[in-house]
């Protein structure tokens, strides 16, 4: 995934990089996460909603995920930072977890490192997509 150039909602990549700004103003340690991510979004080639596959994880998709070390699957749903709500399933895309999923295709193998250590998981179903949806990102 780090030589491939990835693709990005227009509005997606303009709304993420101001998030990613201000929260590297107050977010101390995850400074190197947020600057990789930056530079990935900087990287990825900006496309109107319509044109975005249908495959990848997108800001508001709603995907299940398998736990590679218990196997177990779960479903999330990727959102902004102010709308993160763990309890009902919202993963912000600012977490390291949300920043490996963003751009993230069904099938694809993701890796992050979390408060208990490094984690492996596969993307395993897209349940709902805003763009294959003919919804726009507010």
């Amino acid at each position: 995934m780090l030589l491939n150039t990835q693709m990005t909602s227009v509005s997606d990549r303009e709304r993420l990089l101001d998030a990613v700004s201000r929260a590297l103003s107050s977010w101390a340690t995850y400074a190197p996460y947020l600057n990789f991510f930056r530079e990935r979004l900087r990287r990825s080639r900006a496309v109107p909603t319509e044109d975005v596959p249908g495959d990848v994880i997108t800001m508001n998709s709603r995907f299940a995920l398998r736990d590679e070390k218990t196997g177990d699957t779960i479903s999330y749903t990727l959102v902004y930072p102010e709308e993160e709500a763990p309890h009902e399933g919202k993963l912000s895309v600012l977490s390291p977890m949300g920043m490996v999923l963003y751009g993230a295709k069904v099938g694809e193998e993701v890796c992050w490192v979390s408060a208990s250590g490094p984690q492996v998981a596969t993307v395993k179903k897209l349940l709902y997509q805003p763009e294959s949806a003919g919804h726009r990102h507010r």
